[in-house]
């Protein structure tokens, strides 16, 4: 496992990749500096000010484990039903979501949160615009990237 820090100038660097990548703006001070950590070569944990993003290869993804990572991000809240489903990888189908948060269109990342409690158990890209979501009655609408137990959950409590 390695850990280091970046320097002020390849922490703003990161930034810039990070909010390009996942279309969000991170209000930052310019003094943040970026942790990192990479237990298994590829994936690389990324921690700005309490914000954690994962990273493999050129792609980011909000950790699951960052509640204020996960804030930036709208997102969908599933049923009971559809939880084992995505907790062994399965996409999002639209039968299973109960409320959705506007998100815009294809291509955006979305929070899956559970419906009793609200936590947050997978982030996915949407495979259609929020809109289109809404007037479906099935299908797959969110294409699931990182969920509750998977590698990347798993390699993040060996830090």
């Amino acid at each position: 496992m390695k850990k280091w820090v970046l320097s002020h100038r390849d922490s703003s660097e990161m930034l810039g990749k990070i909010e390009s990548g996942l279309g969000v703006t991170l209000e930052l001070p310019k003094s943040a500096q970026a942790e990192c950590t990479e237990p298994e070569g590829g994936v690389v944990f990324v921690s700005f000010d309490g914000m954690e993003f994962l990273q493999t290869g050129e792609t980011f993804l909000p950790y699951l484990g960052s509640k204020t990572t996960l804030a930036l991000f709208p997102s969908a809240t599933v049923d009971e039903g559809a939880i084992k489903f995505l907790l062994n990888g399965a996409d999002v189908m639209r039968p299973g979501i109960r409320v959705l948060e506007e998100w815009g269109g294809a291509g955006r990342y979305v929070v899956v949160r559970e419906e009793k409690k609200g936590r947050a158990i997978a982030v996915g890209v949407s495979k259609v615009s929020s809109q289109e979501a809404r007037e479906m009655t099935r299908g797959s609408c969110i294409r699931n990237l990182h969920y509750v137990g998977d590698r990347y959950w798993n390699l993040h409590k060996a830090i």
